[in-house]
């Protein structure tokens, strides 16, 4: 049984562990005697404030390290000081798409080359078993930094969330409410027949076209009343952590998707954004993304492989966005940014 969480940070604490600055390093896969390293690390970067257990626990990250679930690769010194750290997860419900983060660089190695080599090995080279098509990740918008690390991974940026991260802790009269970037790895290509909602065909084919993704497209040509005939609509919604998000993933189409999808905001109301995901596999995903506009929801993006097949993003955020504030560094992010904003706006003159 694995130690609480209090027990481990009191380790921790007590231990007062400091790695010596200027040693050399090796880039490499997770290794069970790495556990106390990868502990460490964040214990020197977030103290105490991490929101996720495991991190701290040794023997958890041992464990969730030989399944399909997480794979960290470090950055070792020959004393075996873990000086830096990316990882895979999962975090969309596809089998064969991870999430890409826990991105950190001890401070004394910051401006070596250890944080590029993790995520080049991470980006070119996932292990096998895991069986991805695609990796995800986010990059925040209030710098660039992150954004120009996707362009050297051959990256494409297909989304932008508007606000979906709340100011940085300590901030006063600074930045604000933060929008992420979602950016998108192409491992392989595996041929789809989609469907692309009327609203959004001119939006999705041009994000297509910027991916080497071989996809068709059919005509969608259910009308409303065939939806709601057609059964039962599957929707669940689920807050991301202490965001004021609520991120909404439907898994079929048909009754009640209008009024689920009011049922979810009612449940969980005085959330900053709200954020909903539409498979495009589905016949009828034109109708719920009209249906979901007329409701408040605007373009987000495209979401390739998030349910294994790719995804329309659509958001809602309370107040006025204030779409001049993400930094974006490539025109393809600017681009997204310009159909954001524009699908906003026709919100506003239907008012």
């Amino acid at each position: 049984m694995s130690d609480t969480r209090e027990q481990n940070l009191a380790r921790l604490r007590k231990e007062a562990y400091v790695i010596e600055p200027g040693q050399k390093f090796v880039v490499d896969d997770f290794k069970p005697e790495d556990a106390i390293g990868v502990a460490r690390l964040y214990y020197a970067i977030y103290g105490e404030m991490f929101p996720v257990d495991h991190v701290y626990d040794p023997d958890a990250l041992v464990r969730i390290n030989a399944g399909d679930d997480l794979f960290q690769a470090v950055g070792r010194t020959p004393k075996g000081d873990v000086v830096g750290l990316y990882a895979l997860f999962r975090s969309a419900p596809g089998k064969r798409i991870m999430e890409a983060g826990s991105w950190m660089v001890h401070p004394d190695y910051r401006t070596t080359s250890v944080g590029l080599r993790l995520a080049r090995k991470i980006h070119n080279n996932p292990p096998e078993h895991l069986g991805l098509d695609v990796i995800y990740g986010q990059s925040v918008c209030d710098h660039v930094t992150t954004q120009k690390l996707a362009r050297l991974i051959n990256g494409h940026h297909c989304a932008l969330e508007m606000e979906p991260m709340p100011a940085r802790p300590g901030e006063e009269n600074g930045y604000g409410r933060i929008s992420l970037l979602d950016g998108f790895v192409l491992l392989n290509n595996r041929p789809d027949e989609l469907y692309l909602p009327e609203r959004y065909d001119a939006q999705l084919r041009e994000i297509y076209g910027r991916l080497d993704l071989d996809r068709a497209f059919l005509p969608d040509s259910v009308s409303e009343e065939e939806l709601v005939a057609s059964g039962e609509t599957g929707l669940s919604a689920q807050p991301v952590g202490d965001a004021g998000v609520l991120r909404m993933e439907v898994q079929s189409l048909g009754a009640g998707f209008a009024e689920r999808l009011a049922d979810a905001e009612r449940e969980y109301p005085d959330m900053h954004a709200y954020q909903l995901i539409l498979p495009l596999s589905l016949p009828g995903v034109s109708v719920a993304a009209s249906i979901a506009h007329r409701a408040g929801f605007f373009f987000g993006g495209l979401l390739p492989v998030w349910f294994d097949r790719d995804a329309l993003l659509m958001q809602k955020v309370a107040g006025t966005p204030d779409f001049t504030k993400p930094l974006l560094h490539s025109e393809e992010a600017k681009t997204i940014l310009e159909m954001v904003e524009a699908d906003w706006r026709t919100l506003q003159d239907a008012d």
